[in-house]
């Protein structure tokens, strides 16, 4: 018997023993039939059709790599793993269901029939294409919606964090403002308002990184502005903080154009504080700006180890910097920031038609580069 009509008349059998095996998993202990079943039925007889449809070479390639086209709208696979991730199903648990499902499937037919026609063994393969892409769709919509859910959980908890932040700033400056306070007093002020301040800086990176990957982007205003200004400002403040550390500033052309003058300083701010991280003690960091006929070029340039082809492939995505961290660099006293200021630089840079490089060598040391596009300015209502 053909693979695909097997399968039809031996629904009950086959789901019996998904059945058997959702239960034994920790989250559905306690399911009835239907919450245990859930979309089996309708994969299965997704997967019947799709082996009794012709199918072409590439496409059997594409399939076998989870790669091929779903029709619009939800699969079966996607929606089931909707309702896995609603039952509190982990990843592995998901893809366990579907290795269980290949492993019934295949047996119940092996036990019911011959399989001995080259037939029969193109039916194999094409099974095992099918639940390669049943299993891709619902990873993909699984691993999605656990991407929204820890999104809106760092956004909410961004927001929640600033109202407090709030207070200390103020509570800070309420301190400094009182000059009969003994100078001890007034220097633990003034480290506690730097502190929050450097704290705020964090909390703004975070939630422009929740929002970036909910789908909403950066939001800017262009408008018209001096980058030398925003410039010089970032570099100043860099100044005030580290007054150990020397800075050069090298600045030509015309260098007034329509931008989002908060969001450019933030971008430029975030590409200090990482030079001043990363760069070795002693050495100068050097900030070059160049106002060009159809674009402003930036650059940050400091002396530091040079960067592997691995760390500057994940440069600008600080989940997988981390993910690649060896384990002693991700606790305790080793344990450096999360890299979400390049992140948010790469996605204002990128919200303003612009591209951002970097690159790594012995002689130059580490440099970034921002180059920025001429626009029309985009004025408010009432500007």
């Amino acid at each position: 018997m053909k693979l695909a009509p097997f399968i039809r008349q031996n629904l009950e059998p086959i789901l019996n023993e998904w059945e058997e095996f959702a239960a034994s998993l920790a989250p559905l202990e306690d399911a009835n039939k239907l919450e245990l079943r859930d979309h089996a039925a309708a994969v299965l007889k997704v997967i019947a059709t799709d082996l009794e449809t012709p199918q072409a070479e590439p496409q059997s390639i594409a399939k076998s790599r989870g790669l091929a086209l779903a029709s619009s709208g939800n699969t079966a696979a996607q929606l089931h793993a909707e309702e896995r991730v609603a039952a509190g199903f982990s990843g592995e648990q998901v893809m366990a269901e579907y290795r269980a499902l290949r492993s019934s499937v295949l047996r119940l037919w092996a036990q019911n029939a011959d399989i001995t026609t080259a037939n029969d063994i193109q039916d194999m393969i094409r099974f095992n294409e099918a639940i390669d892409q049943a299993q891709t769709e619902s990873m993909a919509r699984y691993a999605s919606m656990l991407r929204e859910a820890q999104n809106l959980f760092l956004a909410i908890l961004g927001h929640d964090v600033r109202t407090p932040l709030g207070a200390v700033s103020m509570g800070a400056q309420v301190l400094l403002m009182d000059q009969t306070l003994p100078s001890k007093a007034l220097k633990v002020g003034l480290r506690i308002l730097n502190s929050s301040k450097r704290m705020d800086a964090i909390v703004r990176d975070l939630l422009d990184f929740s929002t970036t990957h909910l789908g909403d982007g950066i939001p800017i205003d262009p408008r018209t502005v001096d980058l030398l200004e925003i410039c010089q400002h970032t570099v100043d403040e860099a100044k005030t903080f580290h007054p150990d550390r020397q800075f050069e500033l090298k600045a030509e052309g015309n260098l007034s154009g329509a931008w989002d003058g908060q969001r450019i300083g933030q971008a430029f701010s975030n590409l200090l504080s990482n030079a001043i991280q990363h760069s070795t003690p002693d050495s100068i960091i050097k900030v070059a700006i160049s106002g060009l006929d159809d674009e402003v070029v930036y650059e940050v340039r400091n002396a530091a180890e040079v960067f592997s082809s691995t760390k500057l492939r994940t440069l600008f995505d600080p989940i997988k910097r981390f993910a690649i961290r060896p384990a002693s660099e991700r606790v305790g006293a080793r344990m450096q920031n999360l890299g979400l200021g390049l992140y948010v630089v790469k996605e204002i840079v990128s919200a303003h038609d612009g591209t951002i490089s970097v690159t790594s060598n012995v002689d130059d040391g580490v440099t970034f580069t921002v180059r920025l596009p001429r626009q029309t300015p985009h004025r408010r209502s009432g500007d």
